[in-house]
């Protein structure tokens, strides 16, 4: 599908747009990537590669928005913001989409269906946290619009800041989460074995790094935001 509009031309309405639009990849990608972990505990492998496929297409339609945005980002623009935190911003937010491909990956390596259930039930909380949190980050994004349509106003501009820290939060939960599947991993290595152990610890470490990159983006986007109305970030 082509990419209807230029980003330059995008920015002419708003800078944020194209993040916007960048944003919602890397959140279906996550998405699809819930629906795939339970596919992949379940043990359907077939549906377990089609959401990878899925997984990948977002990835590259990210990268293409991605590649866009940081050539053509006019110096009009790049003058009322912070430059630096815009692109770290980007550079987080990107890995979203990322790090749910790479845990995509992963998963088509093994076959899920037969692990222990106790395994299987941590991850099924280390995908729902992780959700968790990209809706979170949603959220915040979403209200960019509300920025659009009240010229970025000092009240509007806090309240959507005063949104941001949760996702923090939400994000420490997902450590938590990985912590106590690595200890379960452990925990029936002889069942598992190391292979098996390897690979579900990289794939735990995937998957929480989206939300670690979800929260990293979120900072970005407080400094972006405080810097504008002129507060500490």
């Amino acid at each position: 599908m082509p990419f209807m509009r230029s980003v330059l031309d995008i920015f002419v309405d708003s800078p944020m747009v194209p993040l916007e639009q960048h944003a919602a990849k890397g959140i279906e990608s996550v998405e699809a990537l819930s629906e795939m972990m339970n596919a992949y505990l379940d043990g359907n492998d077939q549906e377990v590669d089609r959401l990878c496929k899925k997984i990948d297409q977002l990835e590259h339609e990210a990268d293409k928005i991605k590649q866009k945005f940081r050539t053509e980002l006019p110096a009009s623009v790049v003058i009322q913001l912070d430059t630096t935190a815009l692109l770290n911003f980007l550079k987080s937010q990107d890995s979203i989409a990322n790090n749910a491909q790479d845990a995509a990956y992963w998963m088509t390596l093994r076959h899920g269906g037969d692990l222990p259930e106790q395994v299987k039930d941590e991850f099924r909380s280390l995908m729902i946290r992780t959700v968790e949190c990209i809706k979170a980050y949603e959220t915040v994004i979403n209200g960019l619009k509300t920025l659009d349509s009240t010229s970025y106003s000092k009240i509007e501009v806090c309240k959507l800041i005063d949104i941001i820290p949760p996702i923090e939060e939400l994000e420490h939960q997902t450590d938590l989460c990985e912590t106590r599947i690595l200890r379960e991993v452990f925990r029936y290595e002889k069942e598992i074995g190391g292979a098996g152990v390897y690979h579900l610890s990289h794939l735990t470490k995937s998957i929480s790094s989206i939300a670690d990159k979800a929260a990293s983006a979120a900072d970005y986007l407080r400094r972006i935001l405080s810097k504008k109305i002129g507060t500490k970030p």
